[in-house]
């Protein structure tokens, strides 16, 4: 099983107005190496659309517009996760694909969940057939992604199966693993709650 977890803060200045993510890569329980760098908080998709929306029957969640089946599985109809800050941001362990956990940033404001490359690649996505989208990030640039669905992804015990996601380069991911954005959380009536570090999710 291999981790991504969060690390001590530490600041970097740049030039940009982006969100300061950072991560400690472990294998195996052997730390590889520390990483802190600048990220960005926000991927808008320009150009085609990604985001699709959803309507929820029971623990079933059908997403419109590919015929793509999102799964809801919770044990509980209430879950309360622990968040972690990490600079001005705050980041949950996420488990994908039952074999990878990663901190990821909880980030209203993306509306599709986001990968890095590397990230991508550790999960066994293929990318060279994935559909090739445009995604607009904090700074106003727009860059090139990667459109996927992720097979399963799972917070505390709140479990979605078959989550939209966007694959960005790890360059531009500042060396973070990703981003939870929408395409999970809005399955879930939520709440991120800052004061407490706390995100809650609750079956609708």
């Amino acid at each position: 099983m291999i981790f991504y977890k969060a690390c001590k803060f530490y600041a970097i200045i740049a030039g940009l107005m982006f969100l300061s993510g950072c991560s400690v890569l472990k294998v195996a329980g052997t730390a590889v190496g520390t990483t802190c760098k600048v990220v960005y908080t926000t991927v808008k998709v320009t150009g085609k659309v990604v985001g699709t929306t959803a309507k929820v029957v029971g623990k079933t969640a059908v997403v419109t517009g590919k015929g793509v089946r999102t799964v809801v599985n919770m044990a509980t109809g209430k879950h309360t996760v622990k968040l972690t800050k990490c600079g001005n941001s705050l980041t949950t362990g996420v488990l994908l694909n039952r074999k990878i956990n990663a901190d990821l940033i909880v980030d209203t404001g993306a509306s599709d969940t986001v990968i890095s490359t590397n990230l991508a690649k550790k999960l066994g996505i293929p990318l060279n057939k994935s559909q090739n989208v445009l995604c607009q990030v904090a700074d106003g640039r727009t860059v090139k992604g990667k459109q996927v669905n992720i097979k399963e992804v799972r917070v505390g015990g709140a479990k979605v199966y078959n989550v939209q996601a966007v694959v960005l380069d790890s360059g531009e991911m500042g060396n973070s693993p990703g981003l939870l954005g929408m395409s999970f959380l809005n399955n879930f009536v939520f709440k991120v709650d800052t004061e407490k570090e706390l995100l809650v999710l609750q079956k609708r």
